[in-house]
């Protein structure tokens, strides 16, 4: 098999980089949008904290209730309809809420629609990824999405927050919309998200329930699939926590000026992107099974560390909350590369929407539920403490989980990460 090729070999490929170029647009208008709304929920409504937690539920939920039944479709449309239809019709939304903005009800109503066509665009993004990078390395693409995408949410709300600054909320939602067209018209410029995918071989089209459930059932019967099913429960409850309580924790706890909170979010995001960009050499040496589990140990050991930290941070100071942000956003971003590997490189050709779609539901949903459950616990149990505790109770998890015969291949079978190479697309 043929090594994997490089990032700048990747970005040479015409094809890749206008598809790559369609995600960054469409990225950044959901950054954009984000911090727009909640900015606009917060200065013009009369209970700013009720529709700020509303925007970012609206935005969040239809990902986790439709993520499922978008995936059939994933499997059965052409990439491009997908992509395409989802970037036009946000861009309209984009622009009715110019007219809605002195509405909270009717905007909400909008976001909520948003996030519809942000499940379509997603769900058939990942589906589409092994098509884009035909004849490269699955991971190296993965892991260039991913830093993409967490450079993009460190820079998407600063230029955001800019823009707010010298415009107007009328002149951001228009530049938001021209960034979901630029998105289109790169995307229908691109023949290899032309076609429909093909039924398995010697079989028909089924009809839209069954193949639903004959999708979950397909997926769950690869034993790579089932491990990551069970993983990513306790995993996306625990990112939920965190993440709902990273900013409380170092505004309050450890009560950081503008610019050291700046600092900290940034470190975050430089872990995250670095993590995402050691992930293909590891996934070339490592099987992604234990590569997942030393990524979970990973994170959940950073939210351990945060106990010493707090006691270290009042002799050395701020360097040191640096440093465990740094460290927390590195295991948040590798993990996210050898999860997409598993799922792009064992899910059969024929399922991938369905396979893609209802991994993501199950990861929304239980970081939504882990949301919900990291407000109660900083409350009842303060902030610090419930981050502590969450890593206490992810790495027994991941513990029993990596003793479990859940996802081990047969062993005729097994195989190291260096023979899979991890998976080129041919």
């Amino acid at each position: 098999m043929r090594r994997a090729t490089g990032v700048l070999e990747l970005l040479r490929d015409p094809t890749y980089i206008r598809y790559w170029l369609s995600v960054v647009a469409s990225f950044l208008g959901d950054a954009i949008t984000r911090i727009t709304l909640i900015y606009l929920v917060a200065t013009e409504t009369d209970n700013p904290v009720l529709y700020v937690s509303l925007v970012v539920i609206a935005q969040l939920l239809p990902f986790g209730v439709l993520g499922t039944f978008v995936g059939p479709l994933a499997d059965r449309l052409p990439a491009r309809v997908l992509m395409v239809g989802s970037d036009v019709v946000r861009a309209v939304l984009v622009l009715l809420m110019i007219a809605a903005r002195d509405q909270p009800t009717v905007l909400l109503l909008l976001i909520l629609l948003v996030g519809v066509g942000k499940a379509f665009f997603e769900t058939a993004r990942i589906t589409a990824v092994p098509l884009i990078v035909r004849g490269h390395s699955i991971p190296t693409a993965i892991a260039l999405f991913q830093s993409t995408n967490h450079t993009i949410n460190l820079v998407g709300p600063a230029m955001g927050g800019l823009l707010l600054a010298i415009g107007r909320v009328e002149a951001v939602f228009v530049l938001n919309a021209a960034t979901y067209l630029l998105s289109a018209a790169l995307l229908w410029s691109m023949a290899v998200l032309r076609g429909a995918p093909a039924p398995a071989e010697g079989t028909e089209r089924e009809p839209y329930w069954r193949a639903l459930r004959t999708g979950i059932g397909g997926v769950l019967s690869v034993p790579s699939l089932r491990f990551l099913t069970v993983l990513l429960m306790p995993v996306m409850l625990a990112v939920g926590l965190f993440t709902t309580n990273l900013n409380t924790q170092l505004l309050a706890v450890f009560t950081l000026g503008p610019l050291a909170f700046g600092l900290a979010q940034a470190a975050f995001g430089a872990g995250s992107i670095a993590g995402a960009l050691i992930g293909p050499p590891l996934v070339r040496r490592f099987d992604d099974r234990r590569l997942i589990i030393g990524t979970v140990v990973l994170f959940g050991v950073s939210m351990l560390l945060l106990e010493p930290t707090g006691r270290l941070r009042d002799s050395l100071g701020d360097p040191v909350v640096l440093a465990w942000c740094l460290l927390a956003g590195l295991g948040s971003g590798l993990f996210q590369v050898p999860v997409a590997n598993t799922l792009l490189s064992d899910l059969p050709e024929q399922l991938r929407g369905r396979g893609v779609g209802l991994l993501n539901a199950l990861m929304m949903n239980f970081m939504i539920v882990g949301v919900v459950f990291g407000g109660l616990a900083a409350d009842r149990v303060g902030i610090a403490e419930s981050i502590i505790l969450t890593g206490a109770l992810l790495l027994p998890c991941a513990l029993l989980i990596a003793l479990s015969p859940l996802g081990r291949p047969p062993q005729a079978k097994a195989g190291t990460g260096a023979e899979r190479d991890t998976t080129e697309v041919r």
